[in-house]
């Protein structure tokens, strides 16, 4: 699903990979961080062969490999939302290699972003130690997925 030529043709009409930081998307990305107390969060777009970071608070890089993509579980499920309080214990990732070795990813949580019905990215946070998350944190992070949904869609570039 990855290579989806719709999903890949849909994600370059947004002209969004490799643009600078935008304080919108960073202001989400660290409400994101501070609401559910996790060290990490990423606005993140997934092309072809890896996992870009619009914003990132809480690691020193702006790309991961597709290899190692949580977010690769929206390209599987239809879900809107994704939360694994203590990923070692969820099947869709206890054996992923970052939850198995360095930096043993304990938590994550996501929204995924959606432009015109085309699966383009996630808003996600990650901690090293499993969280639990209420219904208002899941209802918090619903919320700011779709704020950065609304920012994707006013960059929105694409013919009518």
């Amino acid at each position: 699903m990855r290579h989806h030529s719709k999903r890949l043709e849909r994600l370059k009409q947004l002209m969004i990979l490799e643009t600078p930081p935008e304080a919108a998307y960073d202001d989400l990305t660290r409400a994101l961080a501070d609401g559910l107390g996790v060290p990490i969060a990423m606005v993140n777009i997934l092309d072809q062969h890896r996992d870009w970071f619009k914003s990132v608070v809480g690691l020193p890089l702006r790309e991961s490999s597709a290899a190692t993509s949580f977010c690769e579980v929206f390209l599987q499920t239809e879900d809107d939302l994704v939360v694994a309080e203590d990923t070692a214990q969820d099947p869709r990732f206890a054996a992923h290699p970052m939850v198995t070795g360095e930096p043993h990813i304990r938590f994550y949580a996501a929204a995924r972003l959606v432009v015109d019905g085309q699966t383009i990215g996630t808003l996600c946070a990650y901690d090293t130690q499993p969280q639990t998350v209420s219904p208002e944190k899941v209802a918090e992070l619903k919320v700011l997925g779709d704020a950065v949904m609304e920012l994707l869609r006013k960059r929105d570039v694409s013919p009518e």
